[in-house]
């Protein structure tokens, strides 16, 4: 009997180890964010440019990873744009504010949630707008 109220607390307590640990994309989104959170734009664009190159072929993605990669790229923008705020010349700002608005368009066509969606507009129109005045 003590046996087997061993045995269950083991398999109790793995299963809640395994639905705490987060996949290799979940702790490279984090470290994305922990990057931009603290102003290391360079650092974070990095980090989501690792997702994006992970999830390559769009085609064999479910919805999550879709949501995922979606999300990837908006941060990638936010981080470009922000970028383009520091850039010391005129050319790098414009230079990153197009990525920024590349990466963002990409967000925007992926997102499934039409919350995501109007969510991503809103940062491509920002982006646009900044765009727009430095040219």
């Amino acid at each position: 009997m003590k046996l087997f109220k061993v045995s269950t607390l083991f398999i109790i307590f793995f299963m809640i180890f395994l639905q705490g640990c987060k996949s290799d994309i979940e702790l490279t989104m984090e470290r994305g964010n922990y990057f931009y959170l603290n102003g290391d734009f360079s650092e974070a664009s990095l980090e989501f440019k690792k997702i994006i190159l992970q999830h390559s072929n769009k085609n064999d993605l479910d919805i999550q990873q879709i949501e995922i990669l979606a999300h990837a790229y908006q941060q990638l923008a936010l981080s470009q744009a922000q970028l383009g705020d520091q850039a010391d010349s005129i050319n790098e700002r414009i230079m990153d504010y197009k990525n920024a608005l590349e990466n963002s368009k990409k967000a925007e066509s992926l997102a499934i949630k039409e919350g995501k969606r109007s969510e991503y507009r809103k940062t491509r129109l920002g982006i646009e707008n900044k765009l727009k005045l430095i040219q």
